[in-house]
């Protein structure tokens, strides 16, 4: 009975200081799991949030500019504005709630990201087709902190944008994603297959950007002849990956990790 009441009385000192170390070590090895999935999973519920609010704005632009039943490149021609002019995504923009506007990186250095990465992990600073101070091209701010930087084509917008602002990790297919509005400066052939989808919005990156910033994506181009699947998050497979359309798929980012231990030069 001594010995029975000896131990029911509660533990040592020397047991609960293993017990907590234990639960230290663990807790340790848990958290930063736990809160990359937490970081990954706002970054997926951002994305959807722009991609519907952006479909709607682009929609509403349409039916202002009297464009229902017109393709959305056909709209934008019709506006009558040159090449890089941001008055013609005023209207869209509007509707987006933009609080900021810039023509350029360097006067809105003040809330965009100072470096930002492709899909490789590379930092990217070389002109237009990132949301970065050194880019160029229409910078919007909007009112829920997402900043697009916008190259505008006569006949399309080519829309790339940070979910988050000035907040990291700045990099393609996390906060990052690029869109197509309308059918661009694309051969006949590709207008004519882009017109045939009857979309508007495209959730892949323009042919047309330099090699660093497209470097593993699979483009409008790719995507206008087959050549892109919604679930490749690879690289180096088939014409590229599509991490965007990947997130509306599945619901969930790429696994940069997973992709890394497979693909040379590829940053987690």
């Amino acid at each position: 009975m001594k010995n029975f009441l000896k131990y029911a009385g509660g533990f040592t000192l020397a047991e609960v200081l293993i017990t907590l170390g234990i639960i230290g070590v663990v807790a340790a090895m848990t958290m930063p799991v736990i809160m990359n999935e937490t970081r990954n999973k706002q970054h997926v519920v951002a994305f959807k949030k722009l991609y519907s609010n952006f479909s709607n704005a682009i929609n509403l632009f349409k039916a202002d500019e009297g464009c229902d039943g017109l393709d959305v490149a056909s709209c934008i021609e019709g506006l009558g504005y040159g090449d890089n002019n941001c008055n013609a995504f005023a209207e869209v923009a509007q509707k987006m709630k933009y609080v900021r506007m810039a023509p350029d990186g360097a006067s809105a250095s003040g809330w965009v990201p100072d470096t930002s990465s492709n899909y490789y992990g590379d930092k990217v600073s070389n002109g237009y087709g990132m949301v970065n101070k050194t880019g160029t091209g229409c910078f919007y701010a909007l009112a829920d902190g997402m900043v697009l930087n916008v190259d505008v084509d006569p006949d399309a917008f080519k829309v790339v944008v940070d979910t988050n602002g000035k907040k990291g990790p700045n990099r393609m297919g996390k906060d990052v994603h690029a869109f197509t509005v309308g059918c661009g400066d694309m051969d006949a052939n590709l207008v004519s297959l882009c017109k045939d989808t009857q979309k508007d919005v495209f959730p892949f990156i323009s042919g047309t950007f330099p090699g660093d910033i497209t470097k593993g994506l699979c483009t409008l181009e790719s995507y206008l002849q087959g050549g892109c699947s919604d679930a490749n998050m690879y690289p180096n497979e088939g014409d590229g990956a599509s991490p965007s359309m990947y997130i509306l798929t599945m619901d969930k980012l790429p696994d940069y990790r997973e992709i890394a231990s497979k693909v040379s030069g590829f940053k987690p």
